[in-house]
């Protein structure tokens, strides 16, 4: 009977030497020679993961080895060991929890959990199910030539990884993409609903084009998911789409325009915050897509018409085994209410700031660490931020801003500006991520010793004025003068001077070595010193140069 299910088969197998071995080593059990198992469990000569989990012990029993015995034993370890592949996924002890990140895109439980879903494939003589699944996420995630993917994977050669590939896309499309994606299998809290595509990529395909072509055609049924209460949030390259959109009943939110403005009113900055503050789900999922390689190198004329399975693939993926960009649908709502009645009412502080500005206010110049600022923590600035985004803008704003000490060469400093009439004020200015030339100015009004010490906050950039959370320039100044309590590291800042100066090299300099005027041979009569005569005036009233000799 087979070793691995106990099924009595005539065609059995025989295991070998190494396969027996092999037993031994994963499960401690030891097969006698001439035992037999399915041919459906051998794969590339080597038994399935899934066979070795099915073996148990039948029975105890002493096991003696003679010398010659033992040779073989030996012998056969080694021939496992020089056979080992660079990617053998078939083995789950071979690679660790970050190799399988690193190369599929997946956990172990994930990418098991994957293996189970794929019904429609069987293993074969030149790969298992596992390998070929590997081959085909390690081709998406890495973006690897076909050639390596076989060097990799041990594959005889390019030919085979282009069938495997065939296969698995085939497999996934039929057995795990529509569990995963698609307007009608899923719900709609953070996730990718649906992909349509792809695209021509010429001026005609934008996003607004693009968005109304899906919509007039009723691609995939949208207009029968969409509700009449549904609140489209678009980008602003959907524009052209507004009045479209409008008048299939649905309701459109995007950000506002400058129109040649230098700032965007105190209403319009509020709700671009709103909107922005809900359409980073959007950006989160794309950053997500992103990370699979393939997708960002030139594809092929041989694979554009698979590129829309390989794209629906990639998604249904990320459906199931990507990260929730929203965990909690509920959790917000707190801060939603927060974020809305800010935008209904006035901020008194902000009003007086730039009443302030507009005067002639004397602001003088100091190092940060000479201020004494209100202590805050991570989670108040983000509170005050109502997210992460700005504060991850902010420590690159401040390296930026960061300055070698006039007075010790290898300290940094931080300068702010301290306004000489009112003490609770404190500015400073930032240079522009957009343009050398240009600098905002980022006001804020503070007050020692109380239970909300940040009353208010003013910036001169385009979003400066809205008080539903705070530009990046602003969330830079609270993050270097709340938070790290305008701390610098030297060891650690990349902008230390030390570190700096330890990874260039200065030349030395040398002189160079002349003999002096006075070493020269002063009675040398073959010597002649010729100088240029000037005015001097021939026969012909033309001007020549005359040779004067000492």
């Amino acid at each position: 009977s087979c070793v691995v299910c106990g099924i009595e088969i005539i065609s059995a197998k025989v295991l070998s030497s190494v396969q027996r071995t092999m037993i031994f080593l994963k499960r401690g059990v030891f097969v006698s020679p001439g035992s037999r198992c399915c041919s459906e469990h051998i794969v590339k000569k080597q038994l399935t993961v899934e066979s070795f989990d099915k073996i148990c012990i039948s029975k105890t029993d002493c096991w003696t080895l003679d010398s010659f015995g033992l040779q073989v034993l030996l012998t056969d370890i080694r021939s496992m060991l020089l056979q080992q592949n660079s990617f053998n996924f078939d083995d789950p002890t071979s690679l660790n929890e970050e190799a399988y990140k690193t190369i599929v895109g997946l956990t172990k439980d994930q990418f098991n959990d994957l293996i189970g879903t794929v019904s429609s494939m069987r293993n074969s003589h030149t790969r298992s199910i596992r390998t070929a699944v590997a081959i085909f996420l390690a081709k998406m995630r890495l973006s690897l030539s076909n050639r390596l993917l076989a060097i990799l994977f041990h594959i005889d050669n390019k030919r085979n990884i282009s069938h495997i590939i065939s296969q698995v896309r085939i497999a996934l499309m039929k057995d795990f993409v529509p569990v995963h994606l698609g307007l009608h299998h899923i719900d709609r809290d953070g996730y990718i609903l649906c992909v349509m595509g792809p695209f021509l990529s010429d001026y005609k395909n934008n996003d607004a084009s693009i968005f109304k072509h899906c919509v007039y055609n009723n691609e995939q049924d949208i207009l029968n998911w969409l509700h009449d209460d549904d609140v489209l949030i678009l980008d602003r390259g959907f524009r052209d789409t507004v009045r479209a959109m409008k008048q299939f009943g649905f309701q459109v939110a995007m950000p506002s325009f400058l129109n040649g403005r230098k700032q965007f009113s105190l209403e319009e900055a509020n709700l671009n915050r709103c909107i922005t503050k809900v359409r980073w789900i959007v950006e989160s999922v794309n950053a997500q897509l992103k990370q699979w390689k393939y997708f960002s190198q030139t594809i092929p004329n041989s694979s554009l018409c698979f590129l829309s399975n390989y794209i629906d693939i990639t998604c249904a993926l990320i459906n199931a085994y990507g990260s929730r960009c929203v965990q909690d649908i509920h959790s917000g709502t707190e801060i939603a209410t927060q974020m809305l009645q800010k935008c209904q009412t006035t901020n008194s502080v902000q009003l007086r700031l730039l009443e302030l500005l507009e005067t002639k206010l004397q602001w003088k110049k100091y190092d940060a660490q000479l201020l004494i600022f209100p202590e805050l923590t991570e989670q108040e600035l983000r509170n005050i931020c109502y997210g992460t985004y700005q504060i991850k803008q902010a420590k690159s704003y401040i390296r930026e801003h960061l300055k070698q000490s006039p007075l010790v060469d290898n300290d940094m400093e931080f300068i702010i500006e301290l306004c000489a009439q009112y003490d609770d004020l404190v500015r400073v200015r930032f240079e522009s991520r957009h343009c050398n030339n240009k600098t905002h100015i980022a006001t804020v009004q503070f007050k020692l010793y109380t239970e909300s010490p940040i009353s208010g906050w003013y910036c001169t950039c385009t979003s400066g004025w809205r008080d539903v959370g705070c530009c990046a320039h602003v969330a830079a100044l609270l993050w270097h003068l709340g938070v790290r309590r305008a701390n610098i590291s030297e060891n650690t800042h990349p902008l230390s001077a030390d570190h700096l100066f330890a990874s260039i090299d200065d030349s030395m300099q040398f002189s160079e070595v002349e003999k002096s005027d006075e070493d020269q041979d002063d009675n040398n009569n073959d010597t002649h010193v010729y100088s240029v005569a000037s005015n001097s005036t021939n026969s012909d009233n033309s001007t020549s140069d005359e040779e004067i000799v000492d």
